[in-house]
């Protein structure tokens, strides 16, 4: 990859990290010609007009590069608010299987799941909070009476806030276009590459995110050459180009999904002091924030009931995986937490 486009793609991902806390939308637009990628719009909606941005800051570290930006957004008062939220709720990344194991043949590439796994963590870098990667897929449970999507272990994950969310995945197209040996001795065939990805709440079984992305590229290897690709070299063609810039979309998609949740923390236990809960600075909890304490009992796997017992709790100290709350009048103080119950952000 290129000087200029390494620093164009910071510079995207720099505006969308800024934009996003400022509570904007934003989608990637690409144009493909004969599966090279020959245009790329970056299309915002923010709360107003983006006027104008200065890098306040570039570097350069092994092989990476870092810019810092400003955005200046002239506020547009007709505009519904959007999402401003500081939760990151803990997320669970698995590993992308190839649905077609046989596919993986031509150019010997079968680890390339695990290889793009890694590449998208890397892609969501600080803009999650990227808790836990499971070297396995979660499969559904058909046992839970619910709607597609909430998997095996999921109640597990969210009971023990390891991680709320769910992102797995999976490779369903990586085939190469069909030809002669002429066709590889003077051309490069076009190698498809779709991948499917679907982000859960772990807690309440919502889906947040079921996207197929696809693309294709040219296959700059020989029909029997062995490709590493975890190797750099491979990142650099014209195919492993075309998955980063797929991952870098897939990424933003990801953020935004994530990005209106409403905290829900466990409570560890209840003293004098007031609530412990299992949510801190990690999760973007701060002093000053409000919950309230929700009875939450358990009817049968994938079903609970929900009530409000409109006690409010204010955090007092926030650590990195875990705050005390106090209670916030004398109503609260003298509610008794029962073995279930949860706090959720006001």
């Amino acid at each position: 990859m290129g000087t200029d486009s390494a620093r164009q793609q910071a510079l995207e991902q720099a505006l969308a990290d800024t934009l996003l806390q400022a509570g904007a939308s934003l989608t990637t637009v690409q144009s493909v010609t004969n599966g090279m990628l020959s245009g790329q719009r970056l299309d915002i909606t923010a709360q107003g007009e983006l006027m104008d941005y200065v890098i306040l800051e570039e570097r350069q570290s092994q092989g990476r590069l870092w810019l810092k930006v400003r955005a200046d957004i002239w506020p547009d008062e007709n505009l519904q608010p959007q999402c401003i939220g500081r939760y990151r709720p803990g997320m669970t990344l698995t590993q992308f299987p190839l649905l077609r194991p046989e596919q993986g043949q031509i150019g010997q590439i079968y680890e390339l799941g695990l290889a793009v796994t890694e590449r998208l963590a890397q892609r969501l870098g600080d803009s999650v909070n990227l808790m836990t990667q499971l070297p396995h897929q979660l499969a559904t449970d058909t046992r839970l009476p619910r709607s597609p999507g909430l998997r095996q272990g999921g109640d597990l994950l969210a009971r023990n806030q390891q991680s709320r969310l769910l992102l797995s995945g999976a490779i369903e197209d990586i085939s190469v276009a069909d030809g002669n040996w002429v066709d590889w001795t003077f051309s490069e065939p076009a190698r498809q590459f779709q991948l499917r990805l679907t982000l859960e709440d772990a807690l309440t079984g919502e889906l947040l995110l079921q996207r197929q992305y696809r693309q294709q590229a040219p296959w700059a290897y020989r029909k029997h050459d062995k490709v590493n690709v975890h190797d750099a070299a491979f990142w650099q063609s014209a195919y492993g180009e075309t998955i980063n810039q797929l991952l870098l979309r897939a990424g933003r998609d990801i953020v935004q999904a994530q990005s209106c949740m409403k905290a829900i923390g466990h409570i560890l236990q209840q003293s004098d002091e007031g609530i412990l809960m299992d949510l801190g600075r990690q999760a973007g909890i701060q002093v000053g924030d409000r919950f309230t304490l929700m009875h939450r009992r358990q009817l049968q796997p994938g079903y609970y009931s929900e009530s409000s017992s409109l006690a409010q709790f204010v955090v007092q100290q926030s650590h990195p995986d875990y705050s005390l709350l106090a209670p916030a009048d004398a109503g609260a103080r003298q509610v008794r937490v029962m073995p279930g119950d949860i706090l959720t952000q006001r």
